[in-house]
């Protein structure tokens, strides 16, 4: 089962890297697509650092350093899925996926796997064997490089991960406190030198199209 109800896909790479207006813009976007049965759309995105954190702590999920972000003066975000708290710099892109829903439970393991599937697809066509590890991770040759979160309602599914270009991985392990079983973090700049953005949201695009969605941009 596909994870776009339509044919038509809106692709924007936005360019606000203010952490508190892009937690305000995936919100408002996904009551957009919860309100209108025509649009469906692709977000990518760039905070300056900070740390984003789910809704409520629970022990399946990891979290962070809280002394260690006050040290250092790591402005702390909430966001409206849940999971537990990652690590955004210039270096990490984040990508979301905005659908309408086909109404009723919406299993999150699945929507991890549907909306990662363009992704590892992406990621192939720049020369990168990714692969979707349940519930919520894609990892490369055994490395988390992507972390992902959702929620649904009876009209509208977000899924949104980050993916780790060229952060700054040592300030990540200091900040966040992994959950249990999560294998370590790596840069995707370690198989691909110079990968930057627009080549992902380009080859994100062609994933999007191969799959039979027409993109606009």
């Amino acid at each position: 089962m596909a994870l776009f109800s339509g044919k038509r896909v809106q692709l924007v790479h936005d360019s606000v890297t203010d952490p508190s207006l892009n937690m305000t813009r995936e919100d408002g976007l996904f009551r957009l697509v919860e309100s209108s049965a025509n649009i469906e759309a692709v977000r990518f995105w760039t905070n300056s650092e900070c740390l984003v954190r789910g809704k409520v702590r629970t022990a399946r999920y990891g979290w962070y350093h809280e002394e260690v972000a006050e040290a250092l003066g790591v402005t702390v975000v909430q966001r409206e899925t849940g999971g537990g708290v990652v690590y955004h710099d210039p270096g990490n892109l984040n990508w979301s996926i905005f659908a309408r829903s086909a109404g009723g439970f919406q299993s999150p393991t699945k929507l991890f796997s549907q909306a990662s599937r363009y992704m590892v697809e992406a990621l192939g066509r720049l020369g990168v064997r990714a692969e979707f590890s349940p519930p919520n991770r894609i990892d490369v040759e055994g490395c988390k490089v992507s972390g992902l979160a959702a929620k649904s309602t009876a009209k509208a599914v977000l899924v949104h991960g980050t993916l780790l270009l060229a952060s700054d991985l040592e300030k990540l392990n200091r900040l966040c406190i992994p959950p249990d079983g999560c294998p370590p973090v790596a840069n995707l700049s370690r198989w691909v030198e110079g990968i930057h953005a627009p080549a992902v949201v380009a080859s994100f695009g062609e994933a999007l199209k191969a799959s039979g969605l027409v993109v606009l941009t």
